[in-house]
């Protein structure tokens, strides 16, 4: 009986292991884009199949130009990343922003498809494809920058997020790895 009890809680806390690990992957390509941290959680970036190694500052993105995290899985100099915007999280890595339960605007600059008043906590809808072009003929890694405001109502504070982001795509060294799983790797 005692041999039971021991297995059923090894089994039980590894299935919160493993819920634990699973709920870190899931919000893992939620970008916060910077900015004071009480309201770095109005307005959000999911990247789609990026990891947390993959994002650097809480804004630059990094993607190895043809494995997941490349939409079109070429090594063809350009990494196209599917994003979508997201506001009033409660992302576990910003605990001290409280989100407001509306925004009043949000506004992004450089990103078709992004809805402009949003209500309640959401993400909206279907990624859109960002493309970045690495540099020098395929040598160096490529740069894009795009900025978001969010707008809480009058009254919140504080009222503004300002977020600005970084994708990178990094040049691919190794060619035979275009369409593989390996996601992104950082470059200073």
């Amino acid at each position: 009986m005692a041999n039971s009890r021991k297995r059923m809680w090894g089994v039980a806390a590894g299935a919160i292991a493993l819920g634990i690990v699973g709920a870190s992957v899931a919000v893992a390509g939620l970008v916060s884009g910077g900015g004071p941290a009480k309201s770095d959680c109005y307005a959000e970036w999911d990247v789609k199949d990026v990891g947390a190694k993959d994002v650097k500052g809480g804004k630059h993105v990094s993607c190895t130009d043809g494995t997941a995290c490349d939409a079109d899985r070429e090594c063809n100099g350009r990494c196209v990343f599917q994003v979508r915007q997201c506001w009033n999280q409660t992302d576990p890595k910003l605990a001290s922003c409280d989100p407001p339960s509306e925004l009043a605007s949000l506004k992004a600059k450089g990103v078709a498809g992004v809805p402009q008043q949003p209500e309640g906590s959401s993400c909206a809808g279907a990624f859109v494809g960002l493309t970045v072009e690495t540099n020098a003929g395929g040598e160096k890694a490529g740069k894009r920058n795009f900025r978001v405001l969010a707008k809480a109502p009058k009254g919140t504070k504080p009222r503004t997020d300002e977020d600005s982001y970084q994708l990178i795509c990094v040049p691919n060294g190794a060619p035979e790895t275009c369409g593989s799983s390996p996601s992104g790797a950082f470059l200073d």
